[in-house]
């Protein structure tokens, strides 16, 4: 299962029902590509979809050059094991979980991935979760979604969030703040990795995607979603630590070490908590595919 010092900076989704664009979005040059079941594919076309997904994970995924995931449908009841089923196979990192606000319906997926990847022979643990919270009620519960059996990191969806507390917000900074903020908090008390920001709808604007990927950072995102490739080279430019972060926190760490006191790094004063977000940094740093 994925680290979480693994830093994954994009995930780009590709319909399942194109085929021909699944093929060219694993090789987009994304950190991972989501092969998608739900909102991009009619209803009518989702079994369709599902062989062609799981056709691409057996034939690609294992020498795929970024992590493959698949998003899954979900039901009144749940979410669609037969779409799980169909797609664990070697190569398969993980799933994400649309419109999450169950940890018991998250679980339920977890113990179906322990009989599958039995089943098929891979590692116990392979297949990653990604519960994508997307409501009021998803947030409300993110701690316990957080905390759920395979849980690799927590994604959020804002158009969704603002539809679903009536929120117009333009770019929807203030009204997703606090939901934004509650998923930092509750993956870092869980220990798994920072979460993942919705896509941002409107390609042609690439200012507004910048601005709005490094606030999503400030806060303690860690990537996005992406819609289409062109997308990726603002989302990798912002969420990758520049070269100044990298030495700032090469001289903190060198400053400081293991000691419990202060130290002045280019004038200023810094401390073991500095050291430590420093040490996380460089971390994240050594995962990336620069």
């Amino acid at each position: 299962m994925s680290s979480p010092d693994r830093l994954l900076r994009s995930f780009l989704y590709a319909p399942g029902s194109r085929p021909d664009l699944l093929e060219k979005a694993l090789d987009a040059g994304a950190d991972a590509v989501i092969l998608d079941l739900e909102d991009a594919v009619a209803p009518a076309d989702k079994v369709t979809a599902r062989r062609a997904v799981a056709d691409l994970v057996a034939r690609r995924a294992p020498a795929a050059a970024c992590q493959v995931h698949v998003r899954v449908n979900r039901g009144p009841d749940g979410y669609d094991l037969d779409d799980v089923a169909a797609v664990v196979a070697p190569g398969l990192a993980a799933l994400r979980l649309p419109k999450a606000v169950s940890a018991a319906e998250v679980a339920a997926v977890a113990e179906l991935l322990d009989e599958l990847e039995a089943a098929r022979g891979l590692p116990a643990g392979t297949v990653g979760l990604y519960p994508t919270v997307e409501t009021a009620a998803g947030v409300d519960r993110c701690r316990e979604l957080a905390t759920a059996p395979r849980v690799v990191s927590l994604a959020f969806g804002a158009a969704d969030f603002l539809a679903d507390i009536g929120a117009h917000g333009g770019d929807g900074y203030e009204p997703t703040l606090l939901a934004r903020s509650a998923l930092v908090l509750a993956s870092r008390v869980a220990g798994i990795a920072p979460p993942v920001d919705g896509a941002w709808t409107r390609l042609d604007d690439e200012e507004g995607l910048r601005r709005s990927s490094r606030w999503a950072r400030s806060l303690g995102f860690a990537g996005r979603s992406a819609i289409h490739p062109r997308q990726l080279p603002v989302i990798h430019e912002v969420f990758t630590p520049t070269a100044e972060e990298i030495a700032w926190a090469r001289r903190v760490v060198a400053a400081l070490g293991e000691r419990s006191a202060t130290a002045v790094v280019d004038g200023g004063f810094v401390d073991p908590a500095a050291a430590r977000r420093a040490r996380r940094l460089l971390a994240l740093a050594e995962g990336v595919d620069r």
